[in-house]
């Protein structure tokens, strides 16, 4: 390495802070800086309500660093989060404090989260719809409550089947700071630039790989918090040309382990067609990949489906069974939660020595009994992919109408309605007009005059409404609103005997 990350830093210092006050490094902004065969890896970071805004510092930043003699590449992200040591930063000037408190109230998605108020509503735009990824056509999630169930094996071995169904197939790994793709499909170098900061994928057995693991050290750690993990891994998603020689049918993303803020955040920014949960039977699992699976619904991400892995062992000498962490389960569990079962694996050797050995047994046995499970499973997997295309409710186009004062709906099916913003405000989804139960439910009086002040788009799946009287907590799904417009006449009467029994009025 011809220069130092104390190189780095002295370019980054001319990068002025977002207020213009100060440089970047001296307000503790930038994350420590990652050096790995003299290319640069750090993090910004900023309010999330001024994400948009303040791009052109993180490309200014890029900028200076790629200038140094002997740095092949830089990858700056922004992030949401307050740096450690942040109470010992040089002191903000009030515009910079107040930009930092309105990124902390904001709904950490990433989307601009400020409230413009009424006259922002009379525009009448829309939000921005959630951006495809370039080059792929759908993308599948295989995710699990836990780790060591065999996710990783499971989701490389989907992906060939899915290939030998004669599908173009990628593959990322989403798991920044345990990546096994790498050496499960024995991947090894960098992935090359292709244009500007576009990075072309590495392939194995025909198809697409890319992994953290092929920018560090297979032996060292990742030690970065959840927002740069999130913006490292949509570049790793949207910064790479997936669909050079044609776009992917399909592709599969490994997730991390768990149901933290990483694994929904990932649920809420990329366009997920659907997911996959892997279980190995005992209850202890299934525990957790019922978590898995509630936050894939509660995000409006179709479940395709649950794979039973280690289901149960066959001792290759004698025969003999052993149900080591039980059998059936998975099977049972996806029975009772209503979501298909796609498939039981067995424990086998031969699927371990090939994992670790860089041969995935789907692509170099393609004949043996635990290959063609895989292939039966990823056969269903399409199945389930294109029946919940056929019902996913696609996200409608939204107008703000007469100042704030309605909302137009217009859902890609053709049905449309108008919805006055006191409908949406007194029959709010959030817990503080629904309550945690039925008994516990607010009748809202006194909004007859209440508007709204902002749409904040959520992931794929629902829109966040601020009106001018301060609630913003409803996150109001597609299928809500489609259920409003439906019942809007129905519902509205319902609400106005709530009203005239508990002497309440509209105002």
């Amino acid at each position: 390495m011809s220069f130092s990350k104390d190189a780095v830093l002295h370019e980054l210092r001319r990068i002025k802070g977002p207020d213009l006050e100060g440089n970047i490094v001296d307000l503790g902004l930038v994350s420590e800086i990652l050096v790995r065969d003299d290319k640069v890896y750090f993090s910004i970071t900023v309010p999330a309500a001024r994400a948009e805004e303040l791009e052109p510092l993180r490309k200014a930043a890029e900028t200076v660093v790629a200038k140094l003699p002997g740095v092949a590449g830089v990858t700056a992200v922004l992030t949401a989060e307050a740096p450690a040591g942040a109470s010992s930063r040089p002191s903000e000037s009030a515009r910079v404090s107040e930009a930092r408190a309105r990124g902390a109230t904001g709904n950490g998605s990433g989307a601009h989260a400020h409230s413009h108020g009424p006259a922002a509503a009379q525009s009448g735009a829309g939000p921005k719809p959630m951006a495809e990824v370039p080059g792929v056509k759908s993308i599948i999630a295989v995710a699990s409550g836990k780790g060591g169930v065999g996710k990783s094996t499971v989701a490389v071995n989907l992906a060939l089947g899915l290939a030998a169904a004669g599908k173009k197939v990628g593959i990322l790994d989403a798991d920044i700071y345990g990546p096994s793709q790498p050496r499960l499909l024995g991947l090894k170098g960098q992935p090359q630039v292709v244009s500007g900061k576009t990075l072309r994928p590495l392939e194995a057995y025909g198809i697409k790989a890319m992994s953290m693991g092929f920018l560090v050290d297979e032996e060292t750690p990742v030690i970065w918090r959840g927002p740069m993990v999130v913006g490292a891994l949509n570049q790793m998603l949207r910064d790479v040309a997936w669909g050079e020689n044609g776009d992917l049918d399909v592709l599969v993303i490994d997730m991390p382990p768990g149901t933290g803020d990483v694994q929904l955040t990932m649920a809420q920014q990329v366009p997920l067609s659907g997911a996959v949960v892997v279980s190995t039977p005992q209850d202890l699992a299934l525990i957790d990949a019922r978590k898995g699976l509630a936050m894939f619904r509660k995000v409006g991400v179709p479940v395709l489906g649950i794979v039973e892995n280690m289901s149960t062992f066959i001792c290759p000498k004698c025969g003999e069974r052993s149900d080591i962490f039980g059998h059936g389960g998975a099977e049972q569990e996806a029975a009772r939660l209503g979501v298909p079962f796609l498939g039981a694996v067995p424990l086998d050797l031969d699927v371990r020595l090939r994992s670790d050995t860089g041969q995935p047994i789907t692509a170099t046995l393609p004949d043996s009994l635990h290959a063609k499970l895989f292939k039966d499973i990823a056969v269903r997997t399409l199945d389930e992919l294109e029946t919940a295309k056929r019902n996913m409710v696609r996200p409608p186009k939204l107008e703000i109408t007469d100042g704030g004062a309605g909302l137009k709906v217009e859902f890609a099916c053709g049905s449309k309605y108008e919805l006055t913003a006191e409908m949406l405000r007194v029959m709010s989804p959030s817990a503080e007009v629904q309550g945690h139960s039925i008994e516990q439910r607010v009748t809202v009086g006194n909004k007859r005059n209440v508007k709204i002040s902002e749409l904040r788009p959520v992931g794929n799946y629902a829109i966040r409404i601020a009106f001018n009287d301060g609630h913003d907590t409803g996150l109001y799904t597609w299928t809500y609103l489609q259920q409003l417009g439906r019942e809007k006449e129905k519902r509205w009467g319902e609400y106005l005997e709530e009203l005239a029994k508990k002497g309440l009025s509209r105002g």
